[in-house]
């Protein structure tokens, strides 16, 4: 079962303080009482314009137990120490004539786990070899189009499974994908995937008339990952061609063509903190939204066209900027004016490129080789497919 871990990195105060420019929220309180429910990042902004900078103004007690973990009702004094902001932490205790613990589990939370604890032991990406000969659901007892937790499914590709064995049942999802576009560039894209299937005739002369009239464009194609979700947890019973299993979890539905892995683990290293990226890579792109159509805002997740591969850590920060248009000075260049029609260099000085815009700010909280997902925190805008990413 997922558990969360709620203390604060020893690490967090080995942070680079000579790169740090912190600054003051001008309404930021002198004194705050932690109370249940706030987060880090909460806490960081009602201090900071640049919340990811908490470590630089965190001091620790080295008197006080467990002096990296905060606690609701204790208190946050905002001081100065040779001229610098500091937040020092107080802790009132009720004198008792027994022991008194708090439990690690009270702890305030980097950011709220609610928020992606879906995508934490729900969902994963796979590359394109790990998908290539999964086992699949080819059918639900008695004839049903989608099995629940109690029915039972027949899976093809499991002769290896041993009684009693546990697996996930996950749907595909999404694709990863990088598209050529103009020069060296490519283009990020997700779009809907399902079991691979043996292509027929049909997809085969497709797919060649497609070579022949894209010329190779389909080879210069990256896939990045194939996004799969879980369904339902399922119980080996009786070995063969197909395997049976009894469903013994389910959170959606069980489809033919769903595929089985093993287990999700909760392994997953959690022990994260909102901070600055060494840096960031080349062409980083938000490359699909989750449950939006338009723009995604506060507490949504975003996937990244960057991941482990590429130097993307977990509790990275990043700004997310609308890329600006290129559009005519209709000023002094209007489209009917004759000079500009002749000469190469008014035409030239008529387009303007105007500057990227802001649109928010995103925690990346999993990362996969090609893919990470992360939490918008805060923002102006909605993000939007095709996003870049910048130094916060």
């Amino acid at each position: 079962m997922f558990k969360p871990i709620l203390a604060l990195l020893a690490g967090i105060l080995c942070f680079s303080a000579a790169t740090a420019q912190v600054e003051l929220r001008q309404d930021h309180p002198d004194r705050y009482v932690v109370v249940k429910g706030d987060t880090l990042w909460d806490i960081a902004e009602m201090f900071l314009n640049r919340p990811w900078l908490w470590p630089e103004i965190w001091h620790v007690n080295p008197q006080v137990e467990n002096p990296h973990l905060i606690y609701p009702g204790d208190v946050l004094n905002l001081v100065y120490i040779d001229g610098q902001p500091r937040l020092m932490r107080s802790r009132t205790v009720k004198l008792s004539p027994t022991p008194r613990a708090t439990p690690l589990a009270e702890a305030i939370e980097p950011i709220n786990l609610n928020d992606i604890r879906h995508y934490l032991d729900k969902r994963t990406v796979l590359s394109g070899e790990e998908i290539s000969n999964l086992p699949y659901v080819v059918a639900i007892e008695e004839g049903y189009l989608a099995g629940s937790e109690g029915h039972r499914v027949y899976v093809r590709g499991m002769e290896q499974a041993q009684p009693g064995e546990s697996y996930s049942i996950v749907r595909p999802t999404v694709i990863f994908r990088e598209l050529p576009a103009r020069g060296d560039s490519y283009r990020p894209e997700a779009e809907e995937w399902e079991f691979p299937a043996e292509r027929s005739i049909t997809d085969y002369m497709v797919q060649f008339w497609d070579e022949v009239i894209r010329k190779g464009y389909n080879s210069k194609v990256r896939t990045l990952g194939y996004e799969v979700i879980q369904t339902a947890v399922a119980e080996v019973s009786v070995v063969g061609d197909p395997t049976t299993l009894l469903i013994t979890a389910s959170d959606l539905e069980v489809n033919p063509g769903d595929m089985l892995i093993p287990m999700f683990t909760s392994d997953y290293d959690l022990e994260y903190y909102p901070h600055s990226p060494e840096s960031v890579p080349s062409d980083a792109q938000v490359i699909a939204l989750s449950k939006v159509l338009f723009g995604a805002g506060p507490n949504q997740v975003v996937a990244i066209n960057k991941g482990l591969n590429d130097g993307i850590a977990h509790g990275d920060v990043f700004s997310t900027y609308r890329p600006g248009k290129e559009i005519r000075d209709e000023v002094k260049y209007p489209r009917d004016d004759v000079k500009t029609y002749f000469s190469t260099q008014r035409r030239r000085d008529a387009q303007v490129q105007l500057p990227d815009e802001y649109t928010s700010h995103i925690m990346i909280f999993k990362s996969h080789e090609h893919i990470s997902y992360g939490l918008i925190m805060r923002g102006q805008r909605a993000v939007r497919v095709l996003d870049v990413l910048k130094m916060p």
